[in-house]
């Protein structure tokens, strides 16, 4: 389910320096990229941050069209991995367009608010079971495994708590 970190991410995006200490930002996503070497993924965006509303959105777009694992990884690389902001329509449209999705009608259904009640509906239930970083898990409908891990930590956190 979509999650943003910060709804008040202005569309143009912003510097997490200014919101975060630098050594923090970069201790991070140093981590993360040493965790995502193994499975092909980088983070090179060192301290963008972006609006992800509009990409959420589109999301469930890519969902009714039986596209959301193509779409997922497109957006998580454009922004993690390309620096690109997501928030811009134009690149949202470019990833749409690259996975076979109707642009014109994805944006009628955004913009027609097709998806906003769907969106609060996730956003409230991301706040039933305070929802403070991303990824997190629910397991069970009452056990929350947050943030980023290793793989060998993850995995006995989640067979710890299925049993």
């Amino acid at each position: 389910m979509p999650f943003e970190l910060d709804s008040n991410t202005p569309l143009e995006g912003m510097d997490l320096f200014t919101v975060y200490p630098k050594e923090y930002v970069v201790n991070s996503l140093n981590y993360l990229s040493r965790l995502g070497r193994d499975f092909g993924i980088e983070f090179n965006n060192l301290n963008g941050e972006f609006n992800t509303r509009r990409a959420h959105l589109a999301e469930y777009y890519a969902k009714e069209h039986n596209k959301y694992d193509e779409y997922s990884k497109i957006v998580f690389k454009a922004y993690f991995g390309d620096k690109l902001n997501i928030a811009d329509k134009n690149i949202l449209n470019e990833i749409a367009k690259s996975i076979g999705l109707d642009v014109d009608d994805m944006n009628n259904s955004i913009d027609s608010n097709k998806y906003d009640k769907r969106l609060i509906e996730d956003y409230n239930l991301a706040s039933k079971y305070h929802f403070s970083s991303v990824p997190t898990f629910i397991i069970n409908d009452n056990i929350r495994i947050s943030g980023i891990k290793e793989y060998n930590e993850f995995k006995k956190t989640f067979l710890e708590a299925i049993q």
